[in-house]
């Protein structure tokens, strides 16, 4: 006779097996949630920043152009001109500045801020002349050698001779050694505490190995060549006294170890 139990256990162990072995397959909820919820994100923000790109509120409606002291700038337009289509949302402030220095190099640093809702600061460093050259064909010199047209405005600064106008190209940058040693005398008077105080009226290099300038008083003061900084601190020693003694002198030589002062 056949065993039923044994071949009834048997059909029993192979029913679980193969209930063991059939698994289901889950839906992968986590990544269809993530990917519904990607999918709102990404048209919510696309949809905010139509929105912002398109709304009349942030459309820049003014553009304020001034110096690093606040006051307004001469003729702005020339440096930013606002166009239709600007809104503060897709204003390239880097790229703008870089135009603006690229058209103006007159312009030493620039700064773009922006105010919400729909206004622009631009805060412009100008170059500082420290040097009028010439005496025809006037223009100025900042500290860097950099030419720029002349003004009226910056005419009590000293004036250096002796500089071919070759070499004042209007918007670069000087090649002229003359003119780099006339700033380098200046520097270094302003080291000392000479000038201002003492107020420079002009610097003749026309002579490069033997600098002379004049105080507005008169005085002439002849540097000759080598390292001013020195001859600068003594001079300032020299004009001290002479101020005390009340004494104007027609010049004072610091050509040599010990200065020449010539009554």
């Amino acid at each position: 006779m056949p065993d039923y139990k044994r071949l009834i256990k048997g059909k029993l162990q192979s029913k679980r097996t193969n209930q063991k072995a059939f698994k289901p397959k889950k839906p992968y909820r986590p990544i269809t949630f993530l990917l519904i919820l990607s999918t709102l994100a990404f048209s919510a923000a696309f949809g905010m920043r139509s929105f912002l790109l398109h709304f009349s509120g942030f459309k820049i409606s003014k553009a304020s152009i001034v110096d690093i002291d606040g006051e307004a700038l001469q003729s702005p337009k020339s440096i930013f001109r606002l166009e239709e289509k600007m809104n503060l949302f897709n204003f390239e402030m880097k790229e703008i500045a870089l135009d603006i220095q690229a058209r103006h190099p007159e312009l030493i640093s620039l700064r773009i801020r922006k105010e919400f809702p729909n206004a622009l600061l631009i805060v412009a460093e100008k170059r500082k002349p420290v040097l009028i050259v010439g005496i025809q064909n006037l223009c100025l010199a900042d500290e860097e050698g950099f030419i720029l047209p002349f003004e009226s405005r910056y005419g009590h600064l000293p004036k250096v001779v002796g500089i071919y106008p070759r070499q004042t190209q209007v918007y670069t940058k000087t090649h002229s050694l003359r003119l780099r040693k006339a700033l380098s005398l200046l520097e270094e008077l302003k080291l000392a505490e000479v000038y201002p105080e003492y107020k420079v009226s002009w610097i003749d290099i026309q002579q490069y190995s033997d600098v002379v300038f004049y105080f507005k008083n008169g005085i002439e003061v002849k540097m000759g060549e080598g390292v001013f900084a020195r001859k600068a601190a003594l001079l300032k020693g020299i004009l001290a006294q002479l101020r005390e003694e009340d004494t104007i002198p027609k010049y004072i030589d610091m050509r040599f170890d010990d200065p020449v002062v010539k009554p």
